[in-house]
């Protein structure tokens, strides 16, 4: 489709048609309902003619006019607007034009609309806020209205006092980033933009002086958007993304994408995982329209992979972590009503012992075929063949370590298959007591890789529907609290234990995390060899 004009984009079935570019082949990590009516185009329409839209050239494509994510941004607005939901949460890479798509909907209902009120800030600083009204908006408009005489508004440059009154009662306002200047107005929109970069103080003293002022209006918006940020627990735009009663637009590359496939920018003969490249195509909304593919590799060369994954990727960093790893909803639509059944001739059983030496759990996963649960009656639903899945158990959990080498070396000879365990600490210790035997059994350890890559894989699995639990209180209890952990490079994170809770016991989701990671190595075929040592040799 060639690039629309305005005009063209009046037409709802033209609007449906460009606005399907970034709907079709971009996947978001969340996208909530869209609305278009004649009246939210008109508007949206009406701010791109005053901010120029039309005639600015764009760097990605050289096209000119709105691209399909700012149509999307606009749509999710007026969704929101019906469904009364307060709250909006825009998370989009550097170089969407996020900002500027939600400028041309304030700035047309403004000026389509009688007593509009708009208060907008961004929480860098109050400078910057400044700068980017004078440039996005006020540059604009003075373009096409030169003569303030016969312009249709009045325009406020006064530093602190910026403002455009519309004449019609209707006004845009531009804020320091604190609550000050929301405390003695009524909204009906509060814009903040750079969401993700204030701290918890700033977001709670915004929340207290912005929400208040909205009490009053009706279909009220309280709009979020920006990249990601260094933590989430008390992060504005994290909380308003993963908030269930917003309405959202996020793209972004997956926490669950493995770490070796955003290492480099392309496969590497050191690392042929590698797919930056490919991951920012299908996340990045604006390459091919606003922005050029090729910005992006400079950004990902000069940029710390943290950063990087920041801006373009909107994932959080995990400092002060406290939310739970594994959503609620994921973990109990796995659950299957069933008992544990005793585990197949082929499965894998993973030893993890708490770095304090207090719990011990020793975890499995296998090939599974049994009761039908919420998935598999989703797809029968549809008349399709439910994925293949595996199963995650805890085989045996007991508090600290005393008489745990026997049970577990009982437990594998019974069996006879090989123990993977985790190659830290006191877990390291039991195995070293473990090949000290007769038979001597065969013990994997892990390498560091492994610990990002096991939990990465069982969220992976959570996600797609691939895996089932057996509701095991001990197990769940385990998921219920652990968070996300930093480890090694940025990117990478193991599940640990919440700051609140640091005793907690997380050996279980440890033990079943690593049993999946290690499941498709074992052979399908076990001789007595592989399991066990007569140190013959």
């Amino acid at each position: 489709m060639t690039d629309p004009t305005l005009t063209d984009l009046q037409d709802e079935a033209t609007w449906l048609e460009w606005r399907e570019g970034v709907l079709g082949d971009r996947p978001f990590i969340r996208l909530d309902r869209l609305a278009t009516t004649e009246q939210s185009r008109a508007e949206f329409l009406e701010g791109a003619r005053l901010l120029r839209l039309d005639k600015l050239t764009r760097a990605g494509d050289g096209g000119h006019g709105p691209t399909p994510i700012q149509l999307v941004i606009a749509d999710l607005l007026e969704a929101a607007g019906q469904d009364g939901k307060l709250f909006v949460g825009i998370g989009e890479p550097r170089r969407t034009t996020k900002t500027t798509s939600v400028q041309c909907v304030l700035v047309g209902r403004c000026r389509l609309r009688e007593d509009y009120q708009v208060g907008w800030t961004m929480l860098t600083t109050g400078a910057k806020a400044g700068e980017r009204f004078r440039k996005d908006i006020v540059n604009p408009v003075v373009r096409i209205y030169p003569d303030p005489r016969t312009r249709p508004f009045l325009i406020n440059v006064g530093k602190g006092t910026e403002h455009i009154d519309f004449r019609n009662g209707s006004f845009l306002n531009v804020y320091t980033p604190n609550g000050a200047g929301f405390r003695s107005g009524g909204f009906d929109v509060a814009f903040v933009d750079e969401g993700a970069e204030g701290d918890p103080e700033l977001v709670a003293d915004i929340n207290s002086a912005v929400i208040p002022t909205m009490d009053t209006k009706i279909g009220a918006q309280f709009i979020v958007a920006g990249t990601g940020g260094k933590y989430r627990t008390g992060n504005l735009l994290h909380s308003t993304l993963t908030d269930p009663e917003a309405a959202v637009a996020w793209h972004g590359i997956p926490e669950t994408t493995p770490p070796e496939q955003v290492s480099t920018w392309e496969p590497t003969e050191e690392n042929p995982g590698g797919r930056m490249r490919e991951l920012i195509e299908l996340t990045h909304p604006g390459v091919g329209y606003t922005t050029p593919l090729e910005s992006v590799r400079r950004s990902f060369n000069k940029q710390s992979l943290e950063e990087f994954l920041r801006e373009y990727g909107l994932q959080f960093g995990l400092e002060g972590a406290t939310d739970r790893a594994v959503p609620a909803a994921w973990w109990e639509r796995a659950g299957v009503h069933d008992d544990l059944p005793e585990p197949p001739p082929r499965f894998c059983a993973f030893l993890k012992v708490h770095h304090d030496g207090t719990y011990a759990s020793l975890g499995v996963a296998f090939e599974y075929s049994g009761a039908t649960d919420l998935v598999t009656d989703a797809f029968a639903l549809d008349g399709e063949e439910p994925p293949t899945r595996r199963a995650i158990a805890l085989w045996h959990h007991q508090e600290g370590t005393r008489g745990l080498e026997r049970e577990v070396l009982q437990r594998i000879r019974r069996r006879r298959i090989p123990l993977v365990v985790d190659n830290h600490g006191h877990t390291a210790a039991i195995a070293d007591k473990l090949e000290k035997t007769i038979p001597k059994p065969k013990i994997i350890r892990t390498r560091p890789a492994d610990v990002p890559r096991a939990a990465v894989e069982l969220m992976q699995a959570l996600e797609q529907g691939t895996v089932v639990q057996f509701n095991q209180p001990i197990l769940t209890a385990s998921v219920d609290l652990v968070v996300k952990q930093a480890f090694g490079q940025f990117g990478t994170w193991r599940f640990g234990a919440p700051k609140t809770k640091p005793d907690h016991d997380t050996t279980p989701v440890e033990a079943v995390a690593g049993a999946l990671r290690f499941l498709d190595d074992l052979p399908r075929a076990i001789s007595p060899s592989d399991v066990t040592d007569w140190g013959t040799e």
